[in-house]
C-alpha cells in the first residue's frame, strides 16, 4: 500500500467527521436568507484547503456568491490541472418528505444522508483530502494543481462568466477536472466526456384582478391554473418529446458507433426503477433510458403553484398561477434561442381570458463535450482502471 493510501485509511474517521461538519452548513444559494451560510461554506472550504497544504488560498467576490481559489505550482514542465467543484446546495423543500433533517447528516449502512452529501460537498471534500494525503506523505504533487470552488452552481453560476473573463491568467490551466459528478455504481467508475447545457424559465399566468369565488364566477371567468396546465400540456407529447417549434433544429444525432459505446454501459432497468421508486419508465421513443438522460434534450416542469394550498378545501378561482421549467440541452443548442422558442410557444398557446409573462432566470449554459482525442482521457481512464480493477 502506498504511503498516501495508508494516510487516507489512517485518517478515515477524521475525514468523515469533516464531511459531516461541512454538510451541516445550509449553503442554499437560491435563497437570499442563506447568503451568509454560503459565505460560511466558502470560508470553511478555504480553511480546509489551507490545512491541506495548498497555497495562495483566498475567497474571492463575484458580485454574487463567492468563489474559493487555491493552488500548488511547484512542478516545472508538468501540466496544470484545475479541480472544480461547488459548495452551494439545492433548497430542501418539502421538508416533510425528508426522513431526517437535511442539514443534520445521518449515517446508515455506510451511506451519508444529507443535503449536499453527493452534490457536491461529498465529492469536493475528498479531492481536498487527497491533496492533503499527497502533500503530507510525498511533500509534493505530481502536477501543478489549482482549485476553483464556487458558491452559485445550483443557480446557474450567473456571475461566473464575467469572473472567469476577468481572471483568465489566474485560472489558466491545461485541464479542468470536475469533482461534481457521479459513477454508475459503488464498484463501477465512470468517466464523463461532457455535460448537457441548461436554460431556466418561469411562466406567470394572470386572470382576474383578485381571487374569486368559484361558485359565483366559475365557468364564466378563465381559471389561470387551467390555462397554465393547458400551456404546459402543449409543450410535450405523450412520450415526452418536446413539441416546441424549432426545439430540435440544432440537435445532431449520435453516430451508430457512439450509440454502441453507450449501449455497452452496464444498466439494470429493474435496479434503476427500484432506486427511483417507479413501476414503469417513460421517455422519448427510440432511445434507451441512458440515452434519454445523457444525450437527448429535455423539457421538465420543476415547480407549479397557484390557488389554495392548505388543508381541506376552499372554493377559490385563483387570480394567478405559476410554473418553473428547465430544459437540458445538447451540443449546438443555444440556450438563448431555446428560451425564445419556448416564450413564443407559450404566447401562441395561451388561451383567452388570461395574460402570460415568461421570465428567463439566467443566461443559461451551453452543453460541453471534451474532444475525444484529448490526452487526459487515457490518463484518467488508466487511473480509474488501476483503482477499481474494471474497465
Amino acid at each position: 500500500m502506498a504511503n498516501w493510501e495508508s494516510y487516507l485509511e489512517t485518517n478515515r474517521d477524521r475525514f468523515l467527521a469533516e464531511l459531516l461538519d461541512y454538510l451541516r452548513i445550509p449553503s442554499i444559494s437560491a435563497l437570499p436568507e442563506h447568503a451568509d451560510d454560503v459565505e460560511r461554506a466558502a470560508q470553511w472550504t478555504a480553511d480546509r484547503l489551507q490545512a491541506a497544504g495548498m497555497e495562495n488560498v483566498c475567497v474571492l467576490p463575484t458580485g454574487g456568491h463567492p468563489v474559493v481559489y487555491a493552488d500548488w505550482l511547484h512542478a516545472p514542465d508538468r501540466p496544470t490541472v484545475m479541480i472544480y467543484g461547488h459548495f452551494d446546495v439545492q433548497p430542501v423543500d418539502p421538508l416533510e418528505l425528508w426522513d431526517h433533517p437535511p442539514f443534520e447528516p445521518f449515517v446508515h449502512n455506510d451511506r451519508v444522508y444529507a443535503r449536499g452529501a453527493t452534490d457536491d460537498k461529498g465529492n469536493l471534500l475528498p479531492a481536498i483530502q487527497a491533496l492533503e494525503a499527497l502533500l503530507h506523505e510525498q511533500g509534493a504533487l505530481p502536477v501543478n494543481v489549482k482549485c476553483f470552488f464556487e458558491g452559485q452552481e445550483e443557480i446557474g453560476s450567473p456571475q461566473l462568466p464575467d469572473f472567469v473573463a476577468a481572471h483568465r491568467d489566474l485560472l489558466a490551466c491545461d485541464l479542468v477536472l470536475s469533482a461534481d459528478g457521479g459513477q454508475l455504481g459503488e464498484d463501477q467508475p465512470a468517466l464523463y466526456l461532457g455535460l448537457r447545457g441548461i436554460c431556466a424559465l418561469q411562466i406567470d399566468v394572470r386572470g382576474p384582478s383578485h381571487d374569486l369565488h368559484s361558485g359565483s364566477y366559475g365557468g364564466a371567468v378563465q381559471n389561470p391554473i387551467h390555462a397554465l396546465v393547458e400551456i404546459l400540456s402543449s409543450m410535450r407529447g405523450p412520450d415526452g418529446r418536446v413539441q416546441v417549434q424549432g426545439f430540435y433544429d440544432e440537435v445532431v444525432e449520435l453516430t451508430a458507433e457512439e450509440r454502441a459505446q453507450i449501449a455497452r454501459v452496464p444498466f439494470d432497468e429493474g435496479e434503476f426503477k427500484a432506486e427511483v421508486g417507479v413501476q414503469t419508465l417513460f421517455g422519448e421513443a427510440g432511445y434507451s433510458p441512458i440515452e434519454r438522460t445523457w444525450i437527448r434534450p429535455t423539457l421538465e416542469v420543476n415547480g407549479i403553484w397557484g390557488g389554495f394550498q392548505g388543508a381541506g378545501s376552499k372554493t377559490v378561482l385563483p387570480a394567478e398561477a405559476h410554473a418553473k421549467i428547465t430544459c437540458r440541452l445538447v451540443p449546438h443548442q443555444d440556450p438563448a434561442r431555446i428560451t425564445q422558442a419556448i416564450t413564443d410557444h407559450v404566447r401562441s398557446n395561451t388561451p383567452p381570458g388570461v395574460t402570460v409573462e415568461v421570465t428567463s432566470h439566467d443566461a443559461g449554459a451551453h452543453a460541453y463535450m471534451i474532444p475525444a482525442d484529448h490526452p487526459a482521457l487515457q490518463a484518467t481512464r488508466d487511473v480509474l482502471v488501476e483503482l477499481y480493477g474494471v474497465e
